[in-house]
């Protein structure tokens, strides 16, 4: 076995060693080579450069138009004699001077040279040539140097000769205008052996100092790592096979670097190992221990909770589901409902922060507390503000609550809540779905003697309101999306239709699916609710209508709706009247001079016909004025107040509240 270890690492590592050297030399040498390159192009192109300025004092710009037109002259030929000995004396392929049409097409030739040993015939003196098959690159460069001035140099290569250089300048005549352009072409073949010379020492070089390298490296390698690796790799297998004891032969290994380090550590965990060994065994014991005693406190939790559904067989109008589903044993995570009085539920979902057992004990304290103090006090903001105290005294390890509270009043459908700290809930009105939102409080048991505020909407048949704690929207999948907000409200959307329970096990698939095999990190409580008509033709609905006295019908077609069949017409009449009264007052005086909305529910609940208005206008109290003295006669009394004076005589009760700037005037009266 150690044989065969030793050569499968060797191996490797020399392999490694011998590709990097060999990599690093070939790109050295590439590097080297592509320099050398840049730098003799640069040479050529400044010698070529040179060449076509000396080629252009030469040429008198201004005589270029006659010569195309006229043909040549002496000075033409004297010219043209000049160029061609440049192109012989400067060893140069072509020597040519044409003009570019305006639109790029052809070009005219007005000088053409060519060296001797150039297989070619030189241009004559107004030959046109075509540009149409150039690529439009090569048509970019002559827009450059006419239209720019711009220098240009091209490289062509060739296998055979090594190929050339070509540079192109304006020629300008005594106006700097460009008539034409002058182009010299450079065979670069003198170079080709001076650059195989070059590549050919710079691979011998770069490929012995490699060798050189390797070699060193190779004998570095296996004194330094493979020999006492390789003594480490037999030793950890001795450890395996004889429980943990060692042989000894680590002492061998002298190194003062990682390997020394790993040769002691080795031996510090065959010590380790035997005494975790034993350590092992005590605390496989405790924990199944442990485990039987939390699968008791599972069950004890679950049974807390309530779980009879429907909830209440004398209120079939609460329908109602509850699920909890702790991420571990037991969860932190509770739910409760319950009737305050016959006319008051209450909800409750909260979550208390941590996980595990003392969660759980603290979920115990908070459960207990918040229904104990449901019947001491009447709103969820007064049950907040003492359970918060409570929970603050010797809370020492430092848990807190959060806690969304709402209580029902049945008979007309107002929804009070209260939101510390937690999760917004869903609700379900006129067939959209949003949150419930709220400005939340501080979380229980954080900071004692802090306020929290009421809320209020208006439940209505068909309502419906999901609550929930962070592990629905927190659920995480194996990218570390989180589900969220809008993912719920999508699926909220989807679920419409569904009763309670079937919208929290619609949910818990859509949350199982996104989150596939991940683990569940925090508890996920769901309670979903909905108001239902009650029995016995009860009614409950809501208009919202502006406050014009052209819509008084609309809204004594909306209470007659929701009155008996039976109602009779004296009292159909005092309900007429009241309404009137205090639509018009609304729509007279809310919004002076302007005009704004009113919002106007009724229900009808054990023979008790309950009428709320509400509006944003001006805040008045009207049942704040005195009442008339009816003993004067007509012209004795002051004028006004007499309309309200009738609704509070006819109707059973009359109660004004300004809140959450609208101004509320609620009306009961039994009809039996």
């Amino acid at each position: 076995m150690k044989k065969i270890h030793l050569s499968v690492l060797t191996l490797k590592l020399l392999a490694g060693s011998m590709l990097f050297g060999l990599a690093m030399c070939v790109i050295n040498s590439l590097i080297s080579y592509t320099e050398f390159k840049k730098q003799v192009e640069g040479l050529y192109s400044t010698v070529t450069e040179q060449f076509a300025e000396t080629a252009v004092s030469y040429v008198v710009p201004e005589r270029i138009f006659t010569w195309l037109t006229e043909g040549s002259d002496g000075y033409w030929d004297s010219t043209n004699a000049r160029l061609n000995e440049l192109t012989e004396t400067a060893r140069l392929s072509f020597i040519y001077l044409t003009v570019v049409s305006r639109d790029y097409k052809n070009r005219t030739y007005v000088f053409d040279t060519v060296h001797s040993e150039v297989i070619a015939n030189p241009y004559p003196l107004g030959y046109v040539e075509s540009l149409e098959k150039k690529t439009p690159d090569y048509i970019d460069n002559l827009r450059n140097i006419i239209e720019k001035g711009m220098r240009v140099h091209s490289y062509f290569s060739y296998k055979k000769d090594g190929g050339h250089v070509t540079t192109s300048i304006p020629v300008r005549d005594f106006t700097g205008t460009v008539v034409g352009i002058m182009s010299v072409v450079k065979p670069m073949t003198e170079i080709a052996e001076y650059k195989t010379n070059y590549l050919r020492s710079l691979l011998i070089f770069a490929l012995s100092f490699t060798i050189f390298f390797i070699a060193l490296y190779i004998i570095c390698l296996i004194t330094g790592l493979i020999k006492p690796l390789m003594l480490i790799i037999d030793e950890t297998s001795h450890f395996a096979e004889h429980h943990g004891e060692l042989s000894g032969e680590l002492k061998k290994i002298k190194n003062h670097d990682e390997l020394g380090l790993l040769s002691r550590s080795v031996e510090k965990m065959s010590v380790d190992m035997n005494k975790y060994i034993s350590d092992l065994t005590h605390a496989t014991a405790e924990k199944e221990r442990i485990g039987a005693e939390l699968n008791v406190a599972t069950k004890i939790q679950a049974e807390m909770l309530p779980r009879v559904f429907p909830p209440y067989k004398n209120h079939p109008e609460i329908e109602l589901f509850a699920t909890m589903d702790p991420a571990k044993e037991v969860g932190g995570d509770f739910y409760d409902f319950f009737m305050v009085d016959d006319d008051h539920f209450a909800v409750v979902v909260a979550d208390v922060s941590g996980k595990g057992v003392p969660a759980a004990l603290f979920m115990v304290i908070a459960k207990t507390l918040l229904k104990e103090a449901s019947y001491r006090f009447k709103t969820p903001a007064e049950i907040f503000w003492h359970v918060n105290n409570m929970l603050c005294e010797n809370n020492e390890s430092g848990l807190f609550v959060t806690a969304w509270m709402g209580i029902l009043e049945i008979s007309t459908g107002k929804l009070t809540f209260a939101n510390a700290g937690h999760t917004m809930p869903v609700i379900k009105q006129n067939g959209q779905v949003s949150f419930l939102k709220s400005k939340p409080n501080l979380m229980l048991a954080a900071m004692e003697s802090v306020p929290y505020n009421n809320h209020e909407v208006l439940f209505n048949e068909g309502d419906k309101l999901f609550v929930y704690t962070d592990g629905v929207t927190e659920a995480m999948n194996a990218k570390n999306e989180l589900y969220g907000e809008n993912r719920l409200l999508e699926t909220m959307n989807r679920a419409q239709g569904k009763n309670p329970k079937e919208v929290l096990e619609f949910v818990r698939k859509d949350i199982d699916k996104f989150v596939d095999k991940s683990e569940q990190f925090d508890d996920i409580t769901m309670l979903g609710m909905v108001l239902k008509a009650k029995e016995g033709g009860s009614k409950m609905n809501e208009m919202k209508i502006t406050a014009e006295d052209e819509n008084m019908d609309k809204v004594n077609e909306f209470i007659h709706s929701c009155l008996p069949a039976d109602c009779t017409d004296i009292i159909l009449n005092k309900i007429d009247l009241a309404v009137e009264e205090i639509f018009v007052n609304i729509a007279h005086y809310a919004y002076n001079p302007e005009t704004g909305d009113a919002w106007i529910s009724a229900s009808f609940i054990d023979n008790v016909l309950t009428i709320v208005f509400r509006d944003k206008g001006k805040e008045f109290n009207p049942i704040a004025k005195k009442d008339p003295d009816i003993t004067l006669s007509a012209e004795e009394r002051e004028i006004g107040g007499l309309g309200i004076f009738l609704t509070k005589k006819f109707m059973d009760s009359v109660d004004y509240e300004y809140k959450d700037n609208f101004n509320i005037l609620t009306i009961k009266k039994t009809i039996v």
